[in-house]
């Protein structure tokens, strides 16, 4: 019993030893290659698409260049400095309340209906039928307390007029340093796009070769033809975006045609550009946005007297000279000189609703500074963290790039020589490409981030 139950044992024992042995003999001795023949190098690419995008018909050579075409052409700078221009002229309005005024006069008068009669031997009509006449006025003001406020109300208008235009070319510049870095990031993208498309045709092309040699299968062509499509349709997307900042950076130029910036632009350069256009305010409260804010809140204040000033007495003098052609019991030529002193006496309550009305808008012009310091608090705490998270993102996806560069080439290797499948490589190839994209992304997202940092805070006088 104990010998018949050992014999399916040994049985087992020799068999495995029989497979220990053959998988113990060289590959060649069992009639295996060792490794696939070498494939034949793949033909040379081509694809219409790989040929470069067209350059732009205008290219900024710097950013001073870029904030003097601003300055010449763009509508969101010319209409803000309208805004102080207006300002200014509203202020030489206050101040004509003050100023002598001089007015002229020329009358012609006819008579259709007249009556003759006689007086002391001599025939007279009258009225007379035709009658010329000539005035000149001169009105000085003498004492205009209201007008006297307003003027000084009208400066403080233009100074926060000032101030919202000093906002204004800091918001414009935080535009125009996005788009022209989003022009060049988009560029450099469209270059990147053109390279996977071109690797992507290799991978393509290297599928067909081991199909031909019998090493691969109709699968794998179809797994890299899918890959190409997808970088094809990456690169014409990327092609319009860059379009579309082309055309972008063109418009806040003031102009149709599309714009490029330099291609061999130097972002640190770019930097220190910036920081001389705009330069770093000592606080806060120096912001442009929040400094015209606290200005508003003082105009407000002063609408609330000036309300009350127009209850208060004018005195001003006038004098005419006049000359008519047809005088009757006086000389042809008169002049006189006249004191007028102006005393409201009842407005119908419109002093006192215009001083309700200003009292609200003071309320409402605190509430906006309020407003505007938070604003400007977060912005500015935002600015100078972005820098900082930008630069780390960056660095990882520096990191993620080189991996994917790294596993990439090693796939492509492996696939070439038998290991991997289709499925592998074109995973890797779409990991390259977007980590490419999303590292020359991220290099121009840091100095835009720096340049930010600067102008959040910033006082710009282009």
């Amino acid at each position: 019993m104990r010998s018949s139950a050992l014999v399916p044992r040994m049985r087992a024992l020799a068999a495995a030893l029989f497979a220990s042995a053959a998988l113990a003999r060289p590959a060649a001795a069992q009639g295996v290659p060792d490794s696939p023949p070498e494939l034949p190098k793949p033909p040379p690419v081509d694809d219409p698409l790989l040929a470069p995008p067209p350059p732009a018909p205008r290219v900024v050579r710097s950013w001073d260049e870029a904030i003097t075409l601003v300055r010449q052409a763009a509508p969101s700078y010319a209409s803000n400095l309208q805004d102080v221009l207006r300002a200014e002229a509203q202020g030489r309005v206050a101040l004509v309340q003050l100023l002598p005024t001089v007015t002229g006069q020329a009358t012609y008068t006819h008579q259709f209906l007249t009556t003759t009669f006689a007086f002391a031997g001599a025939t007279f009509e009258s009225p007379a039928p035709n009658v010329l006449g000539l005035a000149a006025t001169l009105v000085v003001p003498v004492v205009n307390p209201r007008g006297i406020y307003a003027q000084h109300t009208a400066s403080e208008g233009v100074a926060a007029a000032k101030l919202t235009f000093s906002d204004a070319r800091r918001q414009i510049a935080v535009s125009l340093v996005h788009t022209l870095l989003q022009t060049l990031a988009a560029e450099r993208a469209a270059e990147l796009n053109r390279v996977g498309l071109r690797t992507a045709l290799e991978r393509l092309e290297l599928a067909k070769t081991k199909v031909q040699w019998k090493q691969g299968t109709t699968l794998d062509v179809e797994r890299a033809e899918q890959d190409a499509a997808a970088a094809r349709s990456m690169l014409i997307t990327g092609d319009e975006s860059l379009r579309q900042t082309r055309e972008a950076l063109g418009v806040a130029l003031g102009s149709p045609v599309p714009t490029s910036g330099p291609s061999d632009l130097s972002l640190d350069a770019f930097e220190q550009a910036v920081a001389r256009t705009c330069t770093l305010s000592p606080d806060l409260e120096s912001r442009p946005d929040v400094a015209a804010a606290r200005k508003r809140i003082e105009i407000a204040s002063r609408l609330v007297k000036d309300a009350w000033y127009q209850l208060l007495p004018t005195l001003s003098v006038q004098s005419q000279v006049a000359y008519t052609s047809e005088a009757v019991l006086a000389p042809d030529t008169t002049w006189l000189v006249e004191g007028i002193l102006n005393v409201p006496i009842y407005d119908g309550g419109l002093a006192a609703a215009t001083a309700r009305d200003a009292r609200a808008a003071v309320e409402q012009s605190r509430q906006a500074l309020a407003t505007t310091r938070l604003n400007a608090l977060v912005n500015v705490a935002q600015t100078t963290r972005a820098v900082t998270v930008l630069a780390a993102t960056r660095d990882v996806a520096k990191t993620q790039r080189d991996l994917a560069r790294s596993i990439d080439q090693r796939t492509r290797e492996g696939y070439l020589h038998g290991l991997g499948t289709s499925l592998d490589l074109v995973t890797s190839a779409q990991s390259l490409r977007q980590a490419e994209i999303s590292l020359v992304l991220l290099e121009f997202q840091v100095s835009e981030a720096r340049a930010n940092a600067v102008l959040a805070n910033a006082d710009c006088k282009y």
